[in-house]
């Protein structure tokens, strides 16, 4: 496999609110978690973290590059125990897909802390932050 799809959970809203584990493998995988959680949470920005990393591997795969998505899930409580089952979980899915490079799908700065964790394990080339728009009616 070329590209690696990189969908981070970090405080594990997927386990906690849907009941899921990571890590979660392909497409259908993810649609069916990202649909879960939306169901379980409709606020959970999580969600629109997944389906744009569908995107980027439909775009991708649309275009024959050979890609496969992954979403990775922490836990509750941030930090050193949330970012070590990420690590082990990419370790993980690194022994089983032989990856040339990643592209990291995040929801915002606190997923994106664990950059150089993953940096230290595959080569990223690019970073997709997923920011949920609105419309002005709605914020009021």
């Amino acid at each position: 496999m070329q590209t690696l799809i990189l969908c981070i959970d970090r405080d594990n809203d997927l386990g906690e609110k849907a009941n899921i584990r990571g890590p979660l493998i392909g497409r259908e995988a993810n649609i069916e978690a990202a649909v879960m959680l939306g169901t379980a949470d409709p606020e959970d920005s999580d969600t629109n973290t997944i389906f744009g990393g569908i995107r980027v591997l439909d775009d991708l795969t649309a275009k024959g590059v050979d890609a496969e998505i992954v979403t990775l899930a922490g836990d509750k409580n941030i930090g050193i125990i949330s970012d070590q089952k990420i690590a082990n979980q990419l370790d993980l899915i690194l022994k089983k897909f032989n990856a040339e490079s990643a592209i990291f799908i995040s929801d915002g700065a606190e997923d994106e802390t664990l950059l150089p964790i993953v940096q230290s394990r595959i080569k990223i080339d690019s970073v997709k932050r997923i920011v949920v728009m609105q419309s002005a009616n709605l914020e009021s």
